[in-house]
């Protein structure tokens, strides 16, 4: 018998490596988490990619308690911490996640996953203009769909709604701020520095540098 912990990180490596095939197979590296953002979302990728290697139905659905929770709560929660965590090959270097989770915040107004081969200044461009603005659009036309609905349920997404569009707003603004500030990631010069301005913005779930490695390389040479 595997261990428990053991059979859990080799899930995890296994996701990873699934996660890193759809994303570099997708045209630009920017796959959502979240419906209406005007491309299919990464479950529904994964599902497919298991079936295209050839897993059945059974296996995939059995999956989750392989990894110890659902896949959508995983790569929504945990996947991105994990895979950081676990690419932390020396204790005193900073973690090296080559998948990124971005994220407008807990209401899950936009999240996305980008990987760091294609990822640039254009990118992140494009996540602005064309992602949030297609899932900013949707969840206004949801919002006027149920405008004349005093249900409960009808109230409660309302209320999400109203959240989502709220924290995809302040998204929006900080990623404006950072494309101001000049904000341009180059691959060459490694993981710390192209996240250290999402981190400090607050973009990531999850801090992937401690404060004094955040700090020296917000503060390296552009």
């Amino acid at each position: 018998m595997i261990p428990q912990q053991r059979m859990h990180t080799l899930a995890m490596e296994f996701l990873a490596d699934i996660v890193r095939e759809i994303l570099m197979e997708d045209e630009d590296g920017i796959i959502p988490l979240v419906p209406n953002a005007g491309e299919k979302v990464l479950l529904n990728r994964i599902e497919e990619k298991f079936r295209e290697k050839g897993f059945s139905s059974a296996q995939y659905s059995s999956f989750d308690s392989v990894l110890g929770r659902p896949i959508h709560e995983y790569l929504n929660k945990y996947f991105f911490a994990e895979l950081s965590d676990h690419l932390n090959l020396f204790m005193y270097l900073p973690k090296t996640p080559f998948i990124w989770h971005l994220s407008s915040g807990p209401e899950q107004g936009f999240d996305c996953y980008i990987i760091i081969y294609k990822w640039s200044r254009d990118k992140l461009m494009r996540l602005r203009s064309v992602y949030t603005e297609h899932r900013e659009r949707s969840l206004v036309n949801r919002q006027s769909d149920l405008s004349g609905n005093d249900s409960a349920d009808a109230q409660n997404e309302k209320d999400r709604i109203f959240r989502q569009l709220k924290e995809i707003e302040a998204f929006k603004k900080k990623i404006d701020e950072l494309l101001a500030e000049g904000y341009n990631p180059i691959l060459d010069d490694g993981v710390g520095k192209n996240i250290a301005p999402l981190q400090k913005k607050g973009l990531i779930p999850y801090e992937v540098l401690n404060a004094g490695q955040l700090k020296k390389y917000l503060n390296a040479d552009w």
